[in-house]
C-alpha cells in the first residue's frame, strides 16, 4: 500500500489486479522490443526482458481531510465483459485492500471516473445478497463529466432501430476494444451491460452528478480535459498548499508514451489528438515538481517528468 502527499492531500494506491503479460501486446503498435531497446529507464518496472508491456489496474484514493475521493474504479467483481472475458466475473479482494488502506465503503463520499470504459467504472456497484446491483459506496456521489457520460450512452443502439455503430460518427465509437473487435454490434451489447450493471444503479439511487468540461470537484481538485482516448476523456488535477498532482487516466496508457508521446494506443478515439494531449502535458510538467500519477503504471506508479535528449522520462525524485 503506497501513499504520496500533494500539500494537505494524501493519495493512496489501491491495487485491483495486474494486467496479464501479453494482453496488451500490440496496443501501442510502435512499441516493439526492437524500438524499445535503449530506453533503459523503462526496465524493469514497465517493460519485461522480452520487451512486453507491464501494467496493472488500480485506483487512487484522494483524502483531502474533508473528503475521501476514489478516482477510477477498476473492473469490479462479478461483472459481464464479453469483449474482455479475462476481466469478467472477477473475485478480487479490492475492497479488503481499500479497508487495509484505512477506508471502508461508507467512508468514500465522492467517486471520479476519467472515462466510462469498463476497467475504470466496475467498482461503482456490487451485487447484494439477492443478486441486485447496488452502489458500492452508499454515501458517495459519482461526479462525472457530462460529455463523457453522454458519449457512453450514445454507444447503446437499440435492436429495434435501423442505425448501427458501424456507420456512427467517430465520436461515438471510441472504446479500447474497438481496435480488436471487428463486430461493432458487440460494442453496443457491452455498453448496455455496463449501463445496466454499473451506471443505472447509481442513477436510480440519485447519486450521479454531471459536471461540465474541466469541472471542479471540490476545492483543489478538478477534471482536466485530455481528449484522444475518448472524445471527452478527462484527467484529474490536484492542488494543495501550492503543490500539484496529476492523475493521467488513459491519456497515458503506459510510460512508453512519456518517452514517445506520439505513440498512441490502437484503442484511442483519435491517435493524433491523444498524442497532442500528451505532448502538451509533458511540456507543461517537465522539470517541475508536479507529481505525475499513472492510472495503469505498475512498479514506479508515479514520479516527476524530466526532459532528456530524445523527449521525456519519468523519475522518482523531484527535479532540482
Amino acid at each position: 500500500m503506497r501513499t504520496w502527499k500533494v500539500g494537505q492531500f494524501t493519495i493512496t494506491e489501491v491495487q485491483e489486479l495486474p494486467i496479464e503479460v501479453g494482453l496488451l501486446d500490440g496496443l501501442i503498435a510502435e512499441a516493439t522490443p526492437e524500438s524499445l531497446d535503449g530506453i533503459d529507464w523503462l526496465y524493469p518496472d514497465f517493460i519485461n526482458e522480452a520487451g512486453q508491456i507491464l501494467a496493472d489496474l488500480h485506483s487512487f484514493v484522494i483524502d483531502t481531510g474533508e473528503h475521501v475521493i476514489l478516482c477510477d474504479a477498476g473492473c469490479g467483481n462479478g461483472k459481464s465483459y464479453p469483449m474482455q472475458p479475462i476481466w469478467s466475473n472477477l473475485n478480487t479482494p479490492f475492497l479488503d485492500r481499500l479497508q487495509e488502506a484505512g477506508y471502508g465503503r461508507d467512508d468514500v463520499d465522492i467517486v471520479l471516473c476519467t472515462h466510462a470504459h469498463l476497467d475504470h467504472v466496475g467498482w461503482l456497484t456490487v451485487q447484494d445478497d439477492e443478486g441486485r446491483w447496488v452502489p458500492t459506496f452508499p454515501n458517495a456521489r459519482l461526479i462525472m463529466v457530462r460529455d463523457e457520460y453522454e458519449r457512453h450512452l450514445s454507444q447503446i443502439v437499440s435492436r429495434d432501430e435501423p442505425s448501427d455503430l458501424a456507420s456512427a460518427d467517430d465520436d461515438d465509437v471510441d472504446l479500447i476494444s474497438r481496435a480488436f473487435l471487428p463486430d461493432t454490434s458487440a460494442l453496443s451489447d457491452q455498453t448496455k451491460l455496463i449501463q445496466e450493471q454499473t451506471f443505472q444503479p447509481i442513477v436510480d439511487a440519485g447519486r450521479l452528478e454531471l459536471v461540465p468540461k474541466n469541472g471542479e470537484i471540490v476545492t483543489g481538485i478538478r477534471y482536466e480535459f485530455s481528449p484522444g482516448h475518448t472524445s471527452a476523456h478527462h484527467s484529474v488535477r490536484l492542488k494543495s498548499d501550492g503543490e500539484v498532482g496529476f492523475i493521467t487516466g488513459d491519456a497515458f496508457h503506459h510510460p512508453i508514451q512519456i518517452a514517445r508521446p506520439d505513440w498512441s494506443s490502437q484503442g484511442d478515439w483519435d491517435g493524433a489528438v491523444s498524442a497532442q494531449t500528451r505532448r502538451a502535458f509533458l511540456e507543461e510538467f517537465a522539470g517541475t515538481d508536479v507529481l505525475f500519477l499513472g492510472t495503469h503504471f505498475c512498479g514506479t506508479v508515479c514520479g516527476y517528468i524530466v526532459a532528456d535528449d530524445e523527449g521525456f522520462q519519468l523519475v522518482d525524485t523531484k527535479p532540482v
